[in-house]
């Protein structure tokens, strides 16, 4: 295991690039062949049966690590960046303790998109859509008629609504980490001991447990002149739209790092970053809620427009992982939250040396 882990470490972005360049090719030629998407296809078996390869893979390789700065390092740096030993110590552990911050987030994030994947595939295995599909689309169907009648049909129907609120529910769950990862790289996630934890991701929080509330709560009443499908196809838009956000503010982020990298070797490694996080990641973004549309709209070759989404959020989720696992395993972000750290009062030094500028105060 030691060397699969060493070989994966010196070739992790081209064996990324490989994986995804199989997986496109797979649901190319699938979607090629096919006239028609139905919602219950082996296409979908497959497509979840990559996701969830690729989460595991990132569940069982990203891990957290801790940066150390020796002796002679750390008076190198105070000399050059005006800090005392203690300033410095001090910095240093409050680096390690984001980082820890940030790892427990992305691996519930992960942990959770599993679950979410793993109600995909167990339905995408066990109910025929097109057996039920027809009792999703009357107006104004009672979800409780559906679940205490005898026809099998309109019982599936039923099961699968059932299902969906949880598959609704992981995903909003699953972004809630993401936004508790963007707050860990964005605002102060510490208490002044560089150690205690102060999260504030309680609107996250609030948001994805109302949303999974309304969802319950439409399965049960419906929405007045629209189907069943079309309402539950509503708070399915919703939860991709709040996944969506979190996923933007977060990419934000590692955007705004590749300016630290600009200047170094134009490796395939760092091309794969580069291009990874400024566009892949964006169109990862873009089109994470249009899986809620495909059931609601007849959009035509909806096969060859469903496995453009797919392979558009699956090298999305690859670079998004391979990054996580590079960023930790090389400790390039621990120098970027440490260097954050240490010049974050440079722009207040600045406004108060020049006249031109308002002057930035602390609070």
């Amino acid at each position: 295991m030691k060397k699969l882990r060493g070989f994966i470490k010196e070739n992790d972005e081209f064996l990324a690039s490989l994986i995804a360049l199989v997986g496109s090719i797979g649901v190319i030629l699938n979607a090629i062949k096919s006239s028609s998407f139905q919602y219950i296809e082996n296409i979908n078996l497959f497509t979840d049966g990559l996701n969830l390869a690729a989460l595991f893979i990132g569940l069982y390789f990203i891990k957290k690590t801790v940066l150390v700065i020796s002796d002679d390092e750390s008076v190198r740096l105070c000399e050059q960046y005006d800090l005392t030993k203690q300033e410095l110590s001090s910095k240093l552990l409050r680096t390690n303790s984001l980082i820890r911050q940030l790892y427990k987030s992305i691996r519930w994030f992960i942990i959770i998109l599993l679950g979410f994947y793993l109600l995909q595939f167990y339905v995408d295995s066990y109910f025929d859509y097109d057996s039920f599909k027809s009792v999703l689309k009357i107006v104004n169907e009672d979800y409780i008629d559906l679940l205490v009648n005898d026809s099998i049909g309109r019982k599936s129907a039923a099961q699968y609504l059932a299902i969906e609120v949880l598959t609704n529910a992981t995903n909003l769950f699953s972004a809630t980490f993401l936004f508790t990862a963007f707050l860990v790289l964005f605002s102060v996630t510490l208490e002044d001991d560089d150690r205690t934890s102060k999260i504030n991701n309680q609107i996250p929080i609030a948001i994805a447990i109302g949303i999974t509330a309304l969802n319950i709560l439409i399965l049960c009443k419906g929405i007045p002149g629209l189907t069943l499908e079309e309402s539950a196809t509503i708070v399915r838009l919703l939860g991709g739209l709040y996944n969506g956000i979190a996923m933007a503010l977060l990419f934000s982020r590692f955007i705004s790092m590749e300016y630290y990298f600009q200047s170094s070797n134009k490796s395939f490694e760092r091309l794969f970053y580069f291009y990874g996080v400024t566009i892949w990641l964006p169109l990862y973004v873009v089109v994470q809620p249009l899986y809620s549309l495909f059931n609601l709209f007849d959009l035509g070759q909806t096969a060859v427009i469903k496995a453009i989404v797919f392979l558009i959020t699956f090298w999305g989720k690859l670079v998004f992982l391979f990054f996580i696992y590079t960023m930790l395993n090389k400790k390039w972000i621990h120098s970027y939250i440490l260097l954050t750290l240490m010049e974050k009062d440079k722009l207040e030094k600045l406004s108060l040396e020049l006249e031109d500028v308002e002057k930035l105060k602390k609070d």
